[in-house]
């Protein structure tokens, strides 16, 4: 059992459609502290629109959403982040031709005013801000490196540092390890679980043995509604979850 106050995030009977097609209907969940929640399920299986509301790019057509048990509505990514909460991609929203710490700054650059009225960069702070970020997730690289220089996990590390710089409660990951060869999934997982130490995770994919090595529970959504939700624990059988998708 565990107790109600470890509940971040809590999704009530999420109903959404699109004109006459139902693409959630009475989605139910919460999330936990500390824990990697998995999100499973085919293309068209409601994962997208469920993520689209938890982080406020689309509203429900009923349903509630409740941030540690008090209910929010949002309007707007902008809303969600304020209440703590941070997505990460999967394009990762990254510009090639800028270098790492111009894409961890990108759109809140930090400016001091020179001779009282002249705004000027402070390049220095951001990139020593943006080292630190990434030491304390445990990676070292030249900050100053192009985006395009660097390999799959490298620039998943960097999209995913930049979402937690914020310090989110919640930390929402869309398949951020589809296009990664297998030593580059590993480091992000290991990455991923040093997080929710600090942060609680939803990592949402269709690949089901992903899930299977990262996250502390799962949740199969086919055809808009919950079709298993449960522990991961040594016991599952892979054959007969995939038969649920």
């Amino acid at each position: 059992m565990f107790n109600l106050d470890d509940v971040v995030l809590e999704c009530r009977n999420i109903v959404k459609h699109y004109g006459n097609v139902e693409a959630l209907n009475g989605v139910s969940f919460e999330l936990r502290k500390n824990e990697i929640l998995g999100l499973v399920g085919d293309n068209g299986a409601g994962k997208s629109t469920l993520l689209k509301i938890i982080r406020g790019a689309v509203q429900p057509t009923s349903g509630e959403i409740l941030i540690n048990g008090k209910k929010v509505e949002f309007s707007s990514p902008m809303d969600a982040a304020e209440e703590g909460i941070q997505c990460v991609y999967q394009d990762l929203a990254l510009v090639d031709q800028m270098t790492i710490v111009d894409n961890f700054f990108l759109g809140r650059e930090l400016r001091e005013k020179k001779l009282g009225f002249i705004p000027v960069l402070r390049k220095k702070k951001m990139e020593n801000e943006t080292e630190q970020a990434l030491k304390q997730m445990e990676f070292s690289m030249d900050v100053n490196k192009k985006v395009s220089d660097l390999s799959g996990g490298q620039r998943q590390a960097i999209a995913v540092a930049r979402a937690v710089f914020a310090d989110p409660k919640i930390v929402l990951l869309d398949e951020p390890t589809s296009a990664l060869s297998e030593i580059a999934k590993h480091e992000v997982f290991k990455l991923l679980k040093g997080l929710k130490e600090e942060h609680s995770l939803i990592f949402v994919t269709h690949d089901l043995n992903n899930t299977l090595q990262l996250c502390d529970r799962i949740i199969i959504l086919k055809h808009g509604v919950i079709e298993y939700e449960g522990e991961v624990t040594k016991d599952l059988s892979l054959e007969e979850l995939l038969s649920m998708m």
